[in-house]
């Protein structure tokens, strides 16, 4: 349905849409990518892999797995040719080439307007997860090796093309945790084989390919211990990770962000068409692959934020097949009508995201399009935006300010800083100054965060203590913490007459210690108690 041209039309404006929902600058102060960055550096110049905490003075000697070192490696060359713009350029096709992926899936089996139609309302999903991290490769992975066992069941890849995937999990495996995922999709799959096909060879076939590619995934720094560490990855840490908790505990915590009631919407509108599909098809077996991958991932979205996108990128091939196939089942004498609305709806929603910033489906009203100054102008216009890199990419405005007056002023520590600003630090100033903590839990023992850094920030007995056994000099916060220590932590230290504050700008603030190592920066630098409020926002 539809002329060419309307077809080739609304493609290019979705292809857009994609393109800036996976875009945003980079929020450089409470991001991961400077460790990574760092971790890069570590392996190009020194041949090293970190098996330690190392960055933090605190626990430098705690040993941790880093599965993601292979990423970082590629940050690093990125950011040596094209600068955080070009990381910024590479983290966004990786997203989008996925994206095109997972649309060439869902066109095969559901055809072109039930894809185009899944694919727009799956953006909010897809475009959650921006930020430049190695996770990125496990969406871009798990979604071409679905493509590949999806052709091969439908026997139109031989099976000598199964082999891409033990080669595909020996890189996924030295770049991000979630490799496992791969395995459980593999799985899926023979599971699927096994009951639907008579040839008992076809199966046996995956799964040899699976046991190899398990067997080659200890091709990593920590061998067995590597390969296991996945089982460890919701385990309780001292510090609660954001992307690790749950749909509901989210939604209660920032009840206006409207992304998690609308993964719930999304995954039950999946549920209901799969279960309508199967009532009126009268057996399960042809729709269990589906079953399987939309509750397991489905399920892992409610279990932890983190799988939003992972969800987002399955949804396009696998609700647009069930759309058809409930318009198929339930069209009758209507089912021409149901196909066209279908390609209205469609239609309208690639249109308005288009045109309308206001819109759900419009990348122009995400949070993460952080529009800063002169470049508000841009916000009601997609393909101004679209053309315009600086825009979307590239640092934050400001980011690198705070890093740049510790070092032009010469100031020393220890830093006492919080959570969130920790692989910032890393990145600018690691190894002359190394942070009291990074946005890492499991690089610190449990009891670090239950015991001392939390403590420390709401008791002042303990921050007494800790003060007199690290000798702090300098407190370097992001402050917007939202921990419910952070705020009040910093106020205490703004009316602490031990504590001078010399810098803030828009991401952080730094205290320096009265009459320590940086006292003549005191004198130069301090800023008066006057310019700091407490707001109930």
């Amino acid at each position: 349905m539809g002329s060419l041209f309307g077809r080739a039309a609304v493609l290019i404006l979705l292809l857009t849409l994609a393109w800036l929902h996976f875009t945003a600058k980079i929020s450089f102060i409470t991001a991961d990518l400077g460790r990574h960055i760092r971790n890069g550096e570590l392996f190009v110049k020194l041949h090293q892999i970190l098996a330690t905490n190392l960055y933090s003075y605190t626990h430098p000697d705690f040993p941790t797995i880093c599965h993601h070192w292979g990423a970082g490696a590629m940050f690093y060359f990125l950011m040596q040719w094209g600068g955080f713009m070009a990381l910024s350029v590479f983290y966004a096709a990786i997203l989008m080439a996925t994206f095109v992926l997972s649309m060439a899936i869902s066109r095969r089996t559901a055809g072109f307007w039930p894809t185009v139609l899944a694919a727009v309302v799956a953006l909010p999903l897809v475009g959650y997860r921006v930020e430049i991290r190695p996770e990125g490769f496990t969406t871009l992975f798990l979604v071409f090796e679905f493509l590949l066992l999806n052709e091969w069941r439908q026997r139109r890849l031989s099976s000598r093309w199964l082999w891409v995937i033990p080669a595909v999990q020996v890189i996924w495996i030295n770049v991000h945790i979630l490799f496992f995922t791969g395995f459980v999709l593999g799985t899926f799959f023979v599971i699927e084989v096994f009951i639907n096909e008579e040839d008992r060879n076809r199966w046996k076939e995956l799964s040899f390919v699976g046991v190899m590619a398990l067997l080659l995934s200890l091709i990593n720094p920590s061998g067995l211990q590597g390969l296991l560490e996945p089982l460890n990855i919701f385990r309780v840490y001292g510090y609660k990770l954001a992307e690790n908790q749950n749909v509901f505990f989210m939604m209660k915590r920032f009840e206006n962000h409207t992304i998690y009631i609308y993964f719930l919407v999304l995954f039950a509108v999946s549920i209901v068409l799969l279960v309508l599909r199967i009532f009126k098809e009268r057996q399960w077996k042809s729709a269990l692959l589906d079953v399987l991958i939309l509750g397991f991932f489905g399920l892992m979205g409610v279990k932890a934020i983190r799988a939003f996108s992972m969800f987002g990128f399955f949804f396009i091939p696998l609700a647009a097949t069930q759309l058809v196939h409930v318009i198929r089942l339930y069209g009758g004498s209507w089912q021409k009508y149901g196909q066209r609305g279908v390609v209205v709806i469609a239609s309208v929603f690639v249109i308005l995201a288009a045109i309308s910033p206001y819109f759900f489906l419009s990348p122009l009203r995400r949070p993460q399009l952080l529009l800063q100054g002169e470049e508000e102008k841009y916000r009601k216009s997609l393909f101004s935006t679209a053309f315009h890199p600086a825009v979307w990419g590239g640092l934050m405005l400001d980011a690198e300010g705070s890093a740049a007056f510790f070092k032009n002023q010469g100031l020393k520590g220890p830093i006492f800083n919080n959570y969130d600003i920790g692989g910032y630090l890393i990145y600018y100033l690691f190894p002359q100054e190394r942070p009291f903590v990074d946005n890492r839990p499991e690089a610190y023992p449990t009891e670090f965060f239950g015991k001392v850094y939390a403590p420390m920030q709401e008791d002042e007995n303990v921050w007494g203590q800790m003060d007199r056994k690290y000798g702090f000099q300098v407190i370097y916060f992001y402050r917007h913490d939202q921990t419910t220590w952070g705020q009040p932590f910093l106020i205490r230290r703004i009316d602490d007459p031990a504590w001078a504050p010399v810098f803030v700008d828009n991401y952080t603030i730094m205290l320096v210690k009265r009459g320590g190592v940086n006292q003549k920066i005191v004198e130069k630098f301090e800023l008066p108690r006057s310019i700091f409020g407490v707001s109930k926002n």
